[in-house]
């Protein structure tokens, strides 16, 4: 007679499971460095601004219009690109996003016009879009819920890094050679990445052993049925609040700076990057470490992380608008972008605590939209609040909606988490 088999000895499952393991980690690396290219390209063309109008004619009105259409357009596309990050396989998506928008990124080095070059941008916003719902789907397929946030700001930090590598590196280059040989470079690099992108996602499973298959999961009807998830409308709401104040924060301080304390623009905007972004850094790994550990003793921990977020930056950027001092208004900057990385590095874990696995991707193009289709009314309203009622009460408006969300945080937790999380099935 046939002896039943034996379940694995613990020291087994750990020799099993620690490949994946490990694998799930180098993941994260990879995409961290496509993620930087993909900030760093789309950033590029910012610190060019002074060259575009002097070789190609633009106008005031058309520079700023070449910083807004990539993100209208990546708003916009977002939700389709999520949708087909569901459907079809998430690994030949980042590969061929970061290939497609590499090569926009040197067409626009190319670019024999002012109009060819807004085309480009535009493309740009089109393929760029195809990455981040893929990515983060395929990160939170490897990394079970209790890494999830840990792995997800950790990968976020790469935004920080891309948006310093595309100012600086472009702003090098075009001072030391001409301006279009900034686009070749950073386009170059992106095509030579994707080979040994592609290589390491063709020999990774879809899935990690250990995380449950997409296919097991309760699925939702349609797209459109995400939104009759009340915690998921919960995240959309406070994704967009918080990256509203994130970015009239990053768009506006420099001028605001400029304006209340007589800096100088190189001052100004070394002041307005360097106190938030490290800040935001410290945040992010505080931040994912703090919700991972807060999810293992109650599987709403990561709310309760973004509510504290919310919280406790609102006094950080009504202080940014009020400190009578340059040495207050540093500290007040550090403390937002550390609070703020709490709710930004949270929010696409947050939501995947409450969908389905099989609708990952859609779910992270709907939060892309959001996020940059109200990201556009920041710079907006920035700009009509400085000559009349002035930022500073834009930002005390901004620290009132910060409260109003954390607070809405909460209650909203207490009464809708524990019927949404059981979506996930996780």
């Amino acid at each position: 007679m046939r002896e039943p088999a034996q379940p694995p000895t613990k020291p087994e499952r750990a020799q099993r499971i620690a490949p994946w393991h490990d694998r799930a980690w180098l993941l994260i690396g990879f995409l961290w460095f496509a993620y930087l290219l993909n900030h760093a390209d789309r950033q590029v063309v910012y610190t060019l601004f002074p060259a575009l109008q002097r070789e190609l004619g633009y106008s005031d009105a058309v520079v700023g219009l070449t910083g807004a259409l990539f993100l209208w357009v990546y708003g916009l596309c977002s939700p389709v690109s999520g949708i087909l990050g569901d459907r079809i396989s998430k690994r030949v998506l980042v590969t061929a996003s970061i290939a497609i928008w590499s090569t926009f990124t040197i067409l626009s080095g190319l670019s024999p016009t002012g109009a060819f070059l807004l085309w480009c941008r535009a493309l740009l916003g089109v393929s760029e879009s195809m990455f981040m719902p893929a990515a983060y789907a395929l990160m939170a397929n490897a990394h079970r819920p209790e890494t999830r946030s840990r792995a997800i700001s950790i990968f976020g930090t790469s935004q920080l890094v891309g948006v310093a590598v595309g100012g600086s590196v472009s702003g090098y280059i075009a001072e030391h050679f001409r301006w279009r040989a900034s686009f070749l470079v950073l386009g170059l690099i992106g095509i030579l990445f994707a080979g040994p992108l592609w290589m390491f996602l063709r020999r990774m499973p879809e899935h990690f052993e250990g995380c449950v298959p997409a296919a097991k999961l309760p699925k939702v009807a349609s797209f459109l049925a995400l939104f009759k998830i009340p915690s998921l409308c919960v995240v959309t709401a406070f994704v967009s609040i918080g990256t509203f104040g994130l970015f009239l924060v990053y768009t506006w301080l420099p001028t605001f700076l400029y304006d209340k304390f007589g800096l100088g623009l190189a001052r100004a905007g070394v002041e307005a990057s360097i106190y938030p972004q490290i800040g935001a850094a410290l945040g992010l790994l505080v931040g994912g470490m703090t919700a991972d550990r807060c999810y293992r003793r109650a599987k709403e921990g990561r709310f309760w992380v973004v509510s504290a977020g919310f919280l406790l930056s609102a006094p950080c950027i009504f202080g940014l608008g009020t400190s009578p001092t340059l040495a207050l208004t540093r500290l007040c900057a550090l403390g937002f972008g550390f609070f703020a990385a709490f709710i930004s590095g949270n929010q696409a874990a947050c939501a995947f605590d409450v969908v389905p696995a099989s609708v990952r991707a859609s779910t992270t193009g709907v939060l892309n939209f959001v996020g940059a289709t109200v990201s556009g009314f920041a710079p907006f309203l920035g700009g009509l609040s400085r000559r009349t009622i002035g930022m500073n009460r834009l930002m005390s408006f901004t620290a009132v909606l910060f409260l109003v969300a954390g607070l809405t945080v909460i209650y909203s937790t207490r009464r809708y988490f524990s019927s949404d999380h059981h979506l996930s099935g996780e």
